[in-house]
């Protein structure tokens, strides 16, 4: 029988060929590609039993922010405060980011974005789907928060129901608004209207905060207890609009809105 044995010599001249055969495997697969810049389409937290889920249901670029924000002040501290926040001064970047609230019982979503089909793709991103929504909250009327009410001439969820502050409807029905009369009239009879004090569901309640919009509403939420978002501010979580300031590409849980944030520099106070 023939022995079949490895020799030192044998197995030195094998390790030495290693490196090379590694070398040429890895000349031979392509690169990464790279993958551009890129943002989550949600962020989830906890409040007490309640799931709260930001979602990005948009985004646009606004020329000159200054003629929306920082009108109190200078040009020259205006592009100060903007290069101090490393922003740029000739453009403002919006992003629209309703809100979902899964109390456990039922799924509440807070505004609807510009349009349905951005709002609908980044719920579903966000592992739900449009006709799981059990209850729609309009905090107010600018069309960034009615635009995915509807799906032309459909209601984009089909089986909710619908709140918003009576002061808000009302306004907004005396004026002559397409947006107004395409996305909201035609779910008007499908409307629940509130007043300050008045409850969306178990936890969640409405506030008045009219300014933004003649009857602009927030709304507080509370579960198992807690109700502040942050216990070294002591401010309760509300949902209904952006903070003007720097954008966050998604908020920490005690800056959490519905509605839009904007990338720009903040207002002075």
């Amino acid at each position: 029988m023939t022995k079949t044995g490895l020799t030192r010599r044998h197995v030195l001249a094998s390790a030495a060929a290693l490196p090379l055969a590694a070398a040429t495997t890895g000349a031979a697969r392509a690169a990464a590609p790279m993958m551009g810049v890129a943002s989550t389409r949600f962020n989830r937290v906890k409040l007490g039993s309640f799931e709260v889920t930001t979602i990005l249901a948009g985004t646009r670029t606004v020329p000159e922010p200054q003629n929306i924000f920082g009108m109190n002040v200078s040009a020259e501290a205006f592009a100060e405060a903007s290069q101090a926040a490393h922003i740029p001064t000739d453009a403002a970047q919006f992003f629209f980011t309703p809100t979902l609230v899964n109390t456990g019982n039922e799924l509440v979503l807070f505004d609807t974005g510009l349009n349905a089909e951005g709002t609908t793709a980044a719920i579903e991103q966000a592992g739900y789907t449009a006709d799981q929504v059990d209850v729609v909250v309009i905090t107010h009327m600018h069309g960034d928060h009615i635009g995915g009410l509807m799906a032309g001439d459909m209601p984009t969820f089909p089986n909710a129901r619908y709140v918003t502050g009576s002061k808000e409807f009302d306004a907004w029905a005396a004026m002559d608004n397409d947006g107004f009369n395409t996305k909201v009239r035609p779910l008007a009879e499908q409307m629940t209207m509130l007043d300050e004090g008045g409850s969306v569901a178990s936890g969640i309640t409405a506030m008045a905060a009219f300014g933004h919009t003649p009857g602009h509403m927030t709304y507080m939420l509370e579960s198992e207890g807690k109700q502040n978002d942050h216990a070294r501010r002591g401010r309760q979580r509300r949902l209904g609009h952006h903070r003007h300031g720097r954008f966050r590409p998604h908020p920490r849980p005690h800056d959490l809105h519905a509605g839009k944030r904007r990338q720009t520099a903040p207002r002075r106070r």
